[in-house]
């Protein structure tokens, strides 16, 4: 047990909302002072009030945090539902409306509710002094609604030290004898988005196998026992919406009846996917014999029938209904036509939709909340006739690589049902799967969330977590994300995600855990271990493989110091969250970077994930990882040796060269090249009302930059560019004259303007902008989109002439606000091949 004696000051890991604000602290300490309420201490703890008129999730997170000061203290605090039995100090939950005692106490002025009262989720914490007679003080949690109060319940079980992942990942629970609070007032206001939540998905490989055999052996299945796991893990990372898990094998969520109720007991807002319209599961749900065909054009009477029996069923809900329609399992539209009859029939569908939740649900169907999510096919039916009704949110879909594929423009930010986002960091699908780690950047959810945030998707966000495990650091970074955006602001990713490894690892070890895992995304953003054998075995020239190898087999090496580091209570959850995913990514790579180690990296990946499986926490998590979802690595053939790709140097500039030869330079040519990093422009000139801001998390070489804010108006006309776009100019010495092509390494994001190329403008010197188009992806079928994605980069070249050697300034201005540039090179006809990770920097002089 760690020692008591040392004040602590608890913070939460959260990012704090703009609504925020904090006045109260926890600490743990020998004894107690008078101007603090002692919460637990000696062999006590102090009662906590709930009225039995709350609501019943209210109730139920009371008894989460009777378990919570238990798992802190080693003792249960009582549950009182009245003051029969007066207290000197107790801790008082309710809601607003709901308590007796809480509208008391805001009556008699000793509760301020101010930025609470009326709020969507909203909270706060207060010390009151002699709250009711009997009583000398108490802590109060008071909510808005039943599922701000929960959030308050949660905020105290997290500030005394229980992390939302003490069960998900093992985090530990630190005990302490004594805890007390101090201080004024804690106030959450309402969350930035309004709907946050996870979609379970592709299930089939994780958490399926490992709640039917492991957790829920009598169910079989991810039944109410694992949901109950699920919903309080939501409530505690203070979410609030789900998509259940839905692939074949796995039962519906509403086969088990008490689901729906143990959704509502939770205060969780249940929905369905993008292909499950209104609440159905469509693969284990749809009875052909009993419904006929599922074809809304042959089949209309028996289609609506079976919708409508689920209304019936979930009415009385908390509930989101998904509109429109898609094929059983992730399939287009059945009936036929064309894109325009289908878009048609789409509206039709909605329509009738409507319908029967105006007559079953609220005649006012406008305050039914309903979302319409125009996933693959159906975003260009949705282009084609977008007059979808405006209370309906509108929730846009990214390329299920991260990017998201269209922003609401002007008057799709007008409608009353706003706009939503759903996002993905795993992913079953073309051109290839990534089911194994989790490997999407914090920077890239901060950046592509937050851009669709700024342009009106602020009503739901839903991610795609596959199997939860293990994506758990990122899932909740993005639920996090959802309650301030703006927290984010492109060079604090990683203190953001700092805050998650300081209070499950420590404040000591934070620092260095929060550095590995930086490392290990910059290293999967050129590629993600499950892309590397596609489509080719040698991706990486030789000299690249070794660099890369290198840096690989480095951030093992941090990885072990670390866990030798951690004291033994920690080992569980670093192996979760840190351990595995390292250690079994770096295989992965080695694997193919070094073939002559393929075998033993192979069996080592294996070795790992049986610990994981088997011995990790005892055997929980028996059956949870798989590390070959689907089967699309070929374990069985081993990388043939990779070749020197036409003598490509890796680290040929990597002895800077004296600034005293080049004057006015920062960048010089070497060997025919010169390469740049966006971050290090030698000038950020601002424009009208934007600059060109870094990113720190994102690029191949961890920074990147890009336009903030992100909603100013797209600039193309060559007059407005130089006169109102932001530009970064770089000085470069050349010593060769005659033409020079520049390359340009940008991220593969959508355009703010939908269905049109993402763009910039570059010049070289005194010489007109060319405007250059990142390439457009059309579909998921489209060569160089599943290129781009699965290099996250989108290259672009232009053509420039260089009259005389010497000092020149080359300049790249916005056209689009939503463009993220990496890196650039500048090399004439007889430069040797770029490579895959280009070569270092040619910097003139150390910077």
């Amino acid at each position: 047990m760690r020692s008591n004696r040392v004040v602590v000051f608890l913070i939460l890991c959260g990012f704090v909302s703009a609504g925020q604000a904090w006045g109260l602290d926890i600490q743990y300490t020998d004894k107690s002072a008078a101007d603090r309420m002692v919460l637990a201490g000696g062999m006590t703890v102090v009662p906590l009030m709930v009225e039995t008129n709350d609501d019943r999730a209210v109730l139920r997170a009371v008894e989460d945090l009777v378990e919570d000061f238990s798992r802190v203290t080693g003792r249960k605090p009582m549950v009182r539902n009245d003051f029969s039995s007066a207290e000197k100090e107790c801790v008082i939950v309710g809601t607003i409306g709901r308590s007796k005692v809480i509208d008391q106490l805001v009556a008699a002025k000793k509760l301020d509710v101010t930025g609470v009262t009326g709020q969507w989720e909203s909270y706060v914490l207060q010390v009151v002094e002699n709250p009711v007679p009997g009583v000398g003080r108490a802590l109060v949690i008071a909510g808005s609604d039943r599922r701000g109060t929960i959030y308050g319940v949660y905020e105290l079980s997290e500030r005394i030290g229980v992390s939302p992942w003490y069960w998900w990942a093992d985090v530990p629970v630190v005990k302490h004898e004594l805890i007390s609070v101090g201080g004024d007032r804690l106030v959450q206001g309402a969350p930035a988005v309004k709907y946050r939540g996870i979609f379970l998905n592709d299930e089939d490989w994780g958490l399926r196998p490992w709640a039917a055999k492991t957790f829920d052996p009598a169910t079989g299945n991810i039944g109410p026992k694992t949901y109950a796991k699920i919903f309080e893990l939501l409530l505690r990372l203070r979410a609030n919406y789900i998509w259940p898990a839905m692939h074949p094998g796995t039962r519906a969520f509403n086969f088990y009846p008490e689901d729906k109720e143990l959704a509502d007991r939770y205060g969780i807002v249940m929905g369905s996917s993008h292909c499950e319209q209104m609440l159905r599961n469509n693969v284990d749900e749809w009875d052909e014999t009993k419904f006929g065909e599922y074809n809304y054009v042959s089949n209309r009477d028996g289609v609506l029938k079976y919708w409508e029996q689920r209304v019936h069923e979930n009415g009385k809900f908390d509930s989101i209904y998904t509109v429109g329609m898609r094929g059983i399992h992730d399939g287009a539209m059945p009936g036929g036509g064309t894109e325009r009859e289908k878009a048609t029939r789409l509206h039709a569908i909605i329509a009738d939709q409507r319908d029967m939740l105006a007559r079953i649900v609220n005649t006012n169907v406008a305050q039914v909340p309903q979302i319409f999510c125009p996933y693959k096919e159906v975003l260009s039916l949705y282009r084609l006739a977008p007059e979808i009704p405006e209370d309906i949110t509108l929730v846009w879909p990214d390329d299920n690589y991260g990017y998201v594929r269209q922003f609401s423009n002007a008057h799709e930010r007008q409608r009353s049902g706003g706009a939503g986002v759903y996002y993905h960091i795993s992913y079953w699908g073309a051109p290839r799967d990534y089911l194994w780690l989790c490997s999407t950047p914090p920077a890239l959810i901060s950046e592509e969330m937050g851009k669709a945030f700024d342009y009106g998707a602020d009503k739901v966000w839903l991610l795609n977590v596959g199997d939860l495990k293990p994506g758990e650091m990122d899932t909740e970074f993005f639920l996090k994300l959802g309650w301030n955006p703006h927290v984010w602001n492109g060079t604090n990713t990683y203190d953001l995600f700092g805050k998650q490894m300081a209070r499950d690892f420590g404040a000591a070890m934070g620092p260095e855990l929060t550095g590995i895992m930086a490392e290990y995304y910059r290293l999967c953003i050129p590629r993600k271990p499950e892309h590397l054998g596609y489509p080719t075995n040698n991706l990486f020239p030789a000299g690249e493989g070794a660099q890369r190898a290198a840096a690989w087999k480095q951030l093992v090496t941090r990885v072990a110091a670390a866990g030798k580091s951690l004291p033994a209570e920690s080992q569980d959850a670093f192996f979760e969250l840190v351990a595995y995913p390292v250690k079994a990514a770096a295989l992965a790579n080695e694997r193919y970077l070094v073939p002559a180690l393929a075998q033993m990296d192979i069996a080592e990946i294996h070795r790992l994930t049986t610990v994981y499986n088997d011995e990790n926490v005892g055997g929980k998590w028996r059956d949870m990882m798989s590390d070959n979802p689907r089967n699309q690595i070929d374990y069985k053939t081993v990388p043939k040796s990779m070749e020197d790709a036409e003598g490509i140097k890796a680290g040929t500039s990597k002895t800077s060269v004296a600034a005293t030869n080049f004057p006015g330079a920062d960048f010089v040519e070497v060997e025919n090249r010169c390469v740049m990093e966006a971050e290090h422009a030698s000038a950020f000139v601002p424009g009208k009302d934007a600059h060109w801001g870094k990113i720190t998390g994102l690029g191949y070489n961890g920074e990147a930059v890009s336009i903030f804010p992100t909603t100013i108006p797209v600039r193309a006309m060559p007059e407005a560019i130089l006169a109102e776009s932001p530009c970064l100019q770089f000085k470069l010495w050349l010593n060769h004259t005659g033409d020079w092509k520049v390359t340009l390494r940008s991220l593969p994001t959508a355009s703010v303007e939908a269905r049109k190329a993402q763009r910039y403008a570059i010049a070289l010197d005194d010489a007109p902008p060319q405007i250059v188009s990142l390439p457009a992806s059309t579909n998921e079928k489209d060569r160089q989109w599943q290129e781009n994605v699965l290099r996250n980069a989108a290259l672009t070249t232009s053509q420039h002439n260089v009259g005389a050697s010497g000092l020149h300034t080359l300049k790249i201005w916005m056209v689009d606000p939503g463009i993220v540039i990496d890196a650039m090179v500048a090399e004439n006809a007889d430069a040797a091949p770029l490579g895959y990770l280009w070569p270092d920097e040619t910097k003139a002089g150390k910077r």
